[in-house]
């Protein structure tokens, strides 16, 4: 099978896949990792509050829409969700009530399990919830400004894995073996699975192997992972927020942010287990660890820049500092004084979430936006390095 199915079906399996069962713990300390919105105070309180900001922004740049509509893509526990409705619903009351937009909240999640939890963060806000099987069921708006987030989303949808030999690309499978090798009976045989490179090239290989001109230019011998699911969603995101005219109306258009692993290149060997908040390996109990691999922003651009304008990426330490971290870092540790443990969980998570060697340089930030003008802050400052 290619390594796309075996992924798919190791998270998304209806009744064995990763994130289907209720009964794996995934986030949070008792779980096998730990997302950007579940480390500490200085994320919920900072990084997600300029996170709103921004977007806030946008929808005011639009003429300030009278409908808004929040969408996420896999929003997890809901906590970066509640977040940016916590700031948004504050920042809205600083208007009068006839400014005040309606908020839509749509979240795309397959799992029943995680909807339950997302539901219960999100009562009491003043906003109507719906839940979505798919980015494919979210509807075309027509009088409300999308606004949308995708955090550590991309990186668990599937990949192919290819191999460039001299006769083209040829897609790396995931076979099984026997062996009882190193095992305690060397007379039985014990089922394992392994990478086999397929004899012949095929036809996705072929594809998707010449997709983009980045990855035409890549040197035989070289691995490439690509994942034509991604480049998929990204550009249905990019219908999304594109400004469309259409038979009830005109659409006001949109913006978004996708933060994720990876970078502005093509990756080929990133691919990767998690488990009790360890690297483990890809073939490593099924249907009980996480599985991911790195983000091509590139390649999600590509996908979508001729729909809606799009900028970056920019490392997520960079995006951060930029947008206020650091002053809002001051502020809390400023109230915590005096309270050294506390201040040094304050301290602890920032350098997390910004130290260029930990998730500040392993995560990248993509935005969309379909206001003209100037690109939005801060990723004009990406466009006056280059001149």
């Amino acid at each position: 099978m290619s390594y796309a199915t075996y992924m798919q079906f190791c998270l998304s399996h209806p009744t064995e896949g990763y994130y289907m069962k209720s009964s794996n713990s995934i986030f949070g300390a008792q779980g096998d990792f730990i997302t950007s919105p579940d480390i500490s105070q200085i994320f919920g309180e900072s990084g997600v509050q300029m996170i709103a900001v921004w977007l806030y922004s946008q929808w005011q740049a639009a003429g300030s829409p009278p409908n808004m509509r929040l969408v996420e893509l896999g929003p997890g526990r809901g906590t970066l969700i509640a977040d940016i409705l916590r700031t948004i619903t504050a920042l809205n009351g600083k208007l009068s009530e006839k400014e005040k937009p309606s908020i839509q909240v749509e979240l795309v999640e397959t799992s029943l399990a995680l909807r339950k939890i997302q539901s219960e963060k999100l009562d009491g806000f003043p906003a109507t919830v719906e839940w979505r099987d798919s980015i494919d069921h979210v509807p075309p708006s027509t009088d409300s400004f999308t606004m949308l987030v995708a955090h550590e989303f991309f990186d668990a949808l599937p990949i192919h894995v290819f191999r460039k030999t001299e006769d083209g690309w040829k897609e790396v499978m995931v076979s099984s073996r026997i062996t009882g090798e190193g095992e305690s009976d060397p007379n039985k045989q014990y089922p394992r699975l392994q990478h086999v490179l397929s004899p012949e090239k095929t036809a996705i290989s072929t594809i998707f192997g010449n997709s983009s001109t980045r990855f035409q230019a890549l040197p035989v011998g070289s691995d490439l992972e690509v994942s034509p699911t991604s480049f998929r969603l990204a550009r249905k995101v990019g219908e999304l927020l594109a400004r469309q005219d259409t038979g009830s109306g005109k659409s006001p258009g949109g913006c978004g942010l996708i933060i994720d692993y990876g970078g502005a290149n093509a990756f080929g060997s990133s691919r990767r287990g998690f488990k009790d908040h360890q690297v483990v390996d890809i073939f490593h109990r099924p249907g009980e660890c996480d599985l991911t691999a790195n983000v091509d922003f590139s390649y999600l651009k590509e996908s979508m820049e001729d729909l809606v304008p799009v900028y970056g990426p920019m490392t997520q330490s960079r995006f951060l500092s930029t947008i206020g971290l650091m002053a809002r870092l001051e502020r809390l540790l400023a109230a915590s004084k005096g309270d050294d443990e506390k201040r040094n969980r304050i301290l602890q998570g920032a350098q997390r979430l910004i130290n260029p060697v930990q998730m500040g340089g392993e995560y990248s930030v993509l935005g969309m936006s379909t206001n003209k003008g100037a690109p939005p802050y801060p990723f004009g400052m990406l466009d006056r390095e280059q001149v």
